[in-house]
């Protein structure tokens, strides 16, 4: 009986994915696409594909930044579900290296917000970014950085292992905000300047 219930379950997964397909031909690879709703751009990047240079998802995000009009969408959102900024003893730095191929071109754009999942709790950074860093200058924390992006962790919408509750301490001072605790977020873009964020 339930494999039964997952061949129906994979069936129907696969017939949305393929009539997404066929509905946007523009999306060659699922895994790392974009779209357009209203006035927001938001850029979708896979955290487990390949993303050094010269690979394919390098080379879409590459081409895919420069495209974005901020006059029809000034908003400019992405996910990625390796958090880049994350206080937590889980996943701890595991995003780190897509964070150092991209960080820089999400300050360069103007990035608003990166969302991210896999750590089971919820977090919040402060505007900030690391591109600073070079092996001489010993700048090795992130700054505040009113051209980068908000860094939200929202994996905290329930699993069967529990909460991720060990945080490091103290607090780092990018870290806005910091919860092991079940929840889910609402984002309300008001206009072309206001949105409104909470988390619940």
């Amino acid at each position: 009986m339930l494999l039964k219930l997952m061949k129906q379950n994979l069936s129907s997964l696969s017939a949305t994915v393929t009539m997404c397909l066929t509905k946007h031909p523009e999306v060659l690879n699922p895994f790392w696409y974009s779209v357009k709703i209203a006035s927001a751009h938001i850029i979708v990047l896979a955290s487990y594909s390949a993303y050094g240079k010269y690979t394919p998802q390098y080379e879409w995000l590459e081409a895919e930044l420069p495209k974005v009009d901020r006059t029809k969408t000034p908003w400019l959102i992405v996910l990625v579900h390796s958090p880049w900024y994350n206080s937590y003893n889980y996943h701890y730095m595991e995003g780190e290296t897509m964070r150092v191929m991209f960080e820089p071109w999400f300050v360069k754009y103007k990035v608003d917000v990166v969302f991210a999942g896999h750590v089971h709790a919820y977090e919040r950074s402060e505007r900030i970014s690391n591109t600073g860093y070079n092996i001489t200058n010993g700048r090795c924390r992130p700054l505040k950085d009113q051209s980068a992006p908000v860094y939200i962790n929202i994996g905290d919408g329930g699993n069967i292992e529990g909460l991720a509750s060990n945080m490091t301490n103290p607090q780092p001072e990018y870290s806005a905000y910091r919860e092991a605790s079940f929840g889910h977020a609402i984002l309300e873009i008001k206009n072309r300047t206001h949105a409104h964020y909470s988390w619940h």
